[in-house]
């Protein structure tokens, strides 16, 4: 089994539920498909209680219809006793029902289902942040939500065995700002490579270790599930389908044009981002793409200049990105080919990376200053971000531009690189890797002290 920080999110829930003195409520977990969902839960509820019942809405025709039809809560609980071969044990029972979009109604049955405290309950479905189907109206107060996302580069490196003194190095050093140790800083490196090139979805990663570190058979399944994502969105958008999926496809060839922001002109002629921000939404709360707002002024609070109609767009997971170009680019990415124009797709990662750390990525713009790649906002304020993918990585003008201006407030900034760590100008240069130590710009007191200025 792959290690998930999602599961001890799960435990914790589990666990929470037998305590007398504590609220119950059941879970709900969403997030894009084939990211693990069903497979962590279905291994708690192994693991955990005495007995497991897993009803899957869209497999099982007859239990979505036996289900949908109960009148209140005891009829519920009856036919999910029908429903399953083993006996419901009070107190230390898993009710799981997978693909809940497919019935977005059962979700109704969540409050009194919790407040009857016999078994506890489940629930998962991929696109579920839709506004189209409106799966959302669970009751409030009785439902706790995990949002699981594709594997970040940390889970990827306990899946391929990287050793926890590696990793702990890498964050000691990242916390000092201190260089790592040569050898560990090159064996880093080509793992993060290895990560952009697999990318984070469980099956694929699982299908890259099991071959023993080759990349041949992971693109095949990449793709595959690249047309599921096309399949779904013909499926559970309804009549914004066409509109939906000419985004998605759209997706990779403005990464790949390194445009300053999407242009929603490139969906045709007199497209125009009112009429799609719909589609633009549906993409990002079903977990397929993600969405940084440019910002007007980098200074806290963020959220306070954002111009939702000026963005980039990223896909969740950046080895099926890659999956979409051709095989070439993959290529480059893993032998470290730094003539190769693969600056859009590094940008990915790191988009990626900061969604998982738990930060809502923006970006700055201004026509005298210039651009930065990504600003986010923590305890210790904003930090701004340059991602480079090739040895120009000490350049960075609009970076400079934006710390010497005055009344702009950036905490810390940082260029993500294949540089060690060091410190110039002002200018912190971290590692790719050092990307699975993000979330600690949200802690750490300690790594707050302010870089010296010139």
């Amino acid at each position: 089994m792959l290690k998930r920080k999602a599961y001890d999110e799960m435990l914790s829930w589990s666990r929470t539920q037998r305590r007398a003195d504590r609220g119950r409520k059941a879970l709900l977990v969403t997030g894009a498909r084939q990211i693990g969902k069903s497979f962590l839960v279905r291994h708690l509820g192994l693991s955990e209680y005495a007995s497991f019942v897993e009803i899957n809405l869209l497999e099982d025709e007859r239990a979505k219809e036996i289900l949908s039809e109960a009148v209140d809560t005891v009829d519920f609980i009856n036919r999910v006793a029908l429903l399953s071969s083993d006996q419901l044990v009070e107190g230390n029972t898993l009710v799981f029902i997978d693909e809940i979009q497919e019935e977005p109604d059962v979700m109704t049955f969540a409050k009194f289902l919790v407040e009857d405290g016999r078994y506890d309950y489940a629930f998962s479905g991929s696109m579920l942040g839709t506004e189209f189907k409106g799966v959302r109206s669970f009751p409030v107060g009785f439902v706790t939500e995990l949002e699981m996302r594709p594997m970040d580069f940390e889970e990827f490196c306990w899946a391929i065995g990287t050793s926890e003194t590696a990793i702990d190095e890498v964050r000691d050093a990242f916390r000092r700002r201190k260089p790592v140790a040569d050898y560990i800083h090159d064996a880093m490196l080509g793992n993060f490579r290895a990560y952009v090139v697999v990318g984070g979805m469980p099956e694929v990663v699982q299908r890259f270790v099991d071959a023993g570190g080759s990349v041949a058979e992971t693109r095949s399944l990449q793709t595959a599930l690249n047309a599921q994502y096309s399949y779904d969105i013909s499926k559970y958008v309804g009549s914004r389908a066409l509109q939906v999926k000419a985004v998605f496809d759209e997706l990779p060839l403005q990464l790949e044009d390194d445009k300053a922001k999407f242009e929603v002109s490139s969906l045709g002629k007199t497209a125009r981002y009112n009429s799609y921000e719909k589609d633009f939404v549906w993409l990002v709360n079903a977990g397929v793409a993600l969405k940084a707002n440019k910002v007007t002024e980098p200074k806290p609070p963020l959220r306070r200049t954002q111009k939702p109609s000026s963005f980039r767009l990223y896909q969740s997971d950046t080895g099926m990105l890659l999956a979409r170009y051709p095989q070439s680019l993959a290529r480059a990415v893993y032998v470290d080919n730094r003539k190769a124009n693969v600056g859009g797709v590094f940008e990915n990662v790191i988009a990626q990376e900061l969604v998982a750390a738990g930060f809502t990525p923006f970006y700055f713009h201004a026509r005298k200053v210039g651009e930065v790649d990504f600003l986010v906002e923590g305890n210790r304020g904003v930090v701004a971000l340059e991602v480079k993918s090739g040895n120009d990585y000490l350049t960075h003008a609009s970076l400079a531009k934006v710390m010497k201006t005055e009344g702009y407030d950036v905490s810390l900034p940082v260029v993500l690189c294949r540089s060690n760590v060091k410190e110039r100008d002002g200018v912190l240069y971290l590692p790719w890797y050092m990307s699975l130590c993000f979330a600690s710009w949200m802690g750490e007191e300690d790594f707050a002290i302010k870089l010296t200025r010139v």
